[in-house]
């Protein structure tokens, strides 16, 4: 009887030179064909089209596979797994490995050994194999190799978030330059109709000029032809002659008087269309249109969950025109390293650099500072306690200067943006209203299917995910809410680990940071499993952090705190 993979057992059949060996897959699925090859990995006899099969698959490519005058003539049915054998060498195939290295971490036959670790101290795997795989270190290896799938699959889902987000800036940026190029053409056209217009009402009137001078021209002539037709008439007396020729002298004078007036009316104006000099101009630009303004290298957020965080230097926000201490409430990120920080109890919002660690720029301000943003075009806003207002910021050239105000309802509080629209919170008749950069309202959040939205919101944030979404922090319900930018409740988080929850900023696809002003701590909020995780608290120095901002350029998170005036800075290691 043949036998998959192994030869005619000798004392069954003594007397037979048959040495065939047949391919174990053909086997199973009950064909019979010759081995061709024999697969160490997989410890199987295969034929051509196996073996080439398993080649293909992406699982097995890398197996070694052995060719026929180099495959064992027999293999015993036992498999090497079945007694302890491991797997064989891959630099000395017909090796078994038996060796491990501690100094190297490698792997190796008694070849290996000889070779390249003469000197290390290795490891016989038979002596040490059982109680590795009973210790601690062969315990925790699965669920780090499940944390590495966990982190990977996070990246691949960034990534596809990524590329929804690229096509969504691409869409969103193609928009935007037709609707320039639109506003431009609508621009044109109307100029082209003025200076038409302009040239038709100069052609009309020169033209109502030179009729109202032909027709008083040609009223005198005909007086003249009729004067000069009754004084040559026969028919007429000679008393009569005389009148006509008497009155004919003095309307020649009349007209001779007339016709030095029409010498000066003898004219049309002058006039070409003169190119405007910078619309010309256009024509010969490359960036006539706009250019495409690429922001500093991308730089990919980590999952700050894995992050382990290192306590900088604080950096002192006090400057000699601070009256009091400072108090940052608030914070956001202009540019990479460069924040924008709100001091309530000093009136007033400053620029800190983050690489030389001091404050750039100071700007003092009509009222107390409660909530800052980042708009486009070198442009940020901040809403103004018990001002009833919200004051626009440049921040040019690294530079604090006041823009226009925006007229709101009382009590406003937390602000953010998002495509060029205002979200702003009121802890008064607790709301959210949607309005245009120059304060126009397009809509109000306040309940969702009946329900009061929120409690005591102070702060908003748009997350970086696909769609976007709203966050915000309520300090009356120890939550945060997570809203559709239509207004509709989507989540709500909380955790015994935060209380009176304050800033919350986003910081990437599906990550949130948000302050826990008496819980002293800063947590990290992911949408994924939408868990909240302590990242830095009491013990990294945190007391009352009103503030928050990630920097990914730096990978740093400043804490700004109460009654303190000093950033708390944090690397990730």
């Amino acid at each position: 009887m043949e036998v998959s993979g192994k030869r005619r057992d000798p004392d069954l059949d003594k007397g037979s030179a048959d040495a065939t060996v047949y391919c174990q897959p053909c086997e199973e699925e009950g064909k019979c064909a010759v081995a061709q090859r024999f697969c160490q990995t997989c410890e199987e006899y295969m034929c051509d089209p196996c073996s080439k099969a398993h080649k293909r698959f992406k699982v097995t490519r890398n197996h070694i596979m052995l060719s026929k005058d180099k495959m064992p003539s027999f293999y015993p049915s036992t498999k090497q797994s079945d007694i302890g054998v491991t797997e064989y060498c891959r630099t000395h195939p017909k090796e078994v490995i038996k060796f491990y290295c501690p100094t190297h971490s490698d792997l190796g036959c008694g070849d290996c050994i000889v070779i390249g670790h003469r000197t290390c101290k290795v490891d016989y795997i038979d002596d040490v194999s059982k109680d590795f795989t009973n210790g601690r270190e062969f315990r925790e290896l699965e669920p780090s190799i499940k944390r590495a799938e966990d982190l990977l699959s996070g990246c691949i889902s960034n990534v596809k978030e990524l590329f929804e987000k690229v096509e969504h800036q691409s869409k969103d940026e193609i928009d935007r330059l037709r609707k320039f190029r639109a506003e431009i053409n609508t621009y044109l056209d109307r100029r082209e109709k003025e200076l038409l217009g302009n040239i038709q009402k100069m052609k009309t009137d020169d033209e109502s000029v030179l009729t109202e001078l032909k027709t008083d021209c040609e009223l005198a002539k005909s007086g003249l032809v009729a004067t000069r037709t009754e004084l040559t008439s026969g028919d007429v007396s000679d008393n009569q002659r005389y009148v006509t020729a008497r009155r004919a002298q003095k309307e020649l004078q009349e007209i001779h008087d007339k016709m030095e007036k029409m010498a000066g009316r003898m004219k049309s104006r002058k006039y070409r269309f003169v190119k405007d000099p910078d619309t010309e101009g256009l024509l010969g630009s490359k960036i006539g249109l706009g250019s495409l303004d690429v922001a500093e290298g991308f730089v990919p957020v980590p999952d700050l969950s894995t992050v382990t965080w290192k306590k900088d230097a604080d950096i002192n926000v006090r400057m000699t025109r601070d009256k009091e201490t400072c108090w940052i409430i608030s914070s956001a990120l202009i540019s990479p390293g460069l924040l924008l920080l709100a001091d309530l109890k000093n009136y007033c919002v400053k620029l800190v650099d983050l690489s030389n660690r001091t404050v750039t720029s100071r700007l003092q301000l009509p009222g107390q500072p409660l909530d800052v943003c980042v708009l486009a075009d070198d442009q940020a806003a901040v809403t103004i306690f018990k001002k009833s207002m919200i004051q626009l910021l440049s921040t040019k050239g690294g530079q604090l200067s006041r823009g226009k105000e925006i007229k709101v309802s009382p009590e406003c509080r937390g602000i953010t943006s998002y495509n060029n629209r205002l979200y702003v919170l009121y802890a008064s008749n607790p709301r959210i209203e949607v309005m245009t950069l120059d304060g126009h309202i397009l809509s109000t959040f306040q309940t969702d299917d009946g329900r009061q939205l929120f409690k005591e919101p102070y702060y908003p944030t748009v997350s970086a995910s696909t769609p976007p979404t709203l966050y915000v922090s309520d300090v009356g319900t120890n939550t945060v809410l997570q809203l559709s930018l239509d207004g509709k409740v989507m989540r709500e988080y909380r955790d015994k680990q935060l209380i009176r929850p304050e800033s919350v900023v986003e910081v990437g696809p599906g990550q949130i940071i948000v302050c826990g002003r008496d819980s002293h701590n800063v947590l990290l909020l992911t949408e994924r499993d939408g868990k909240m995780t302590e990242i830095l608290g009491q013990k990294d120095g945190l007391t009352q952090p009103f503030s928050v901002t990630f920097c990914p350029h730096t990978r740093a998170i400043v804490v700004g705190m109460r009654d303190n005036n000093s950033l708390k800075v944090f690397n990730a290691k």
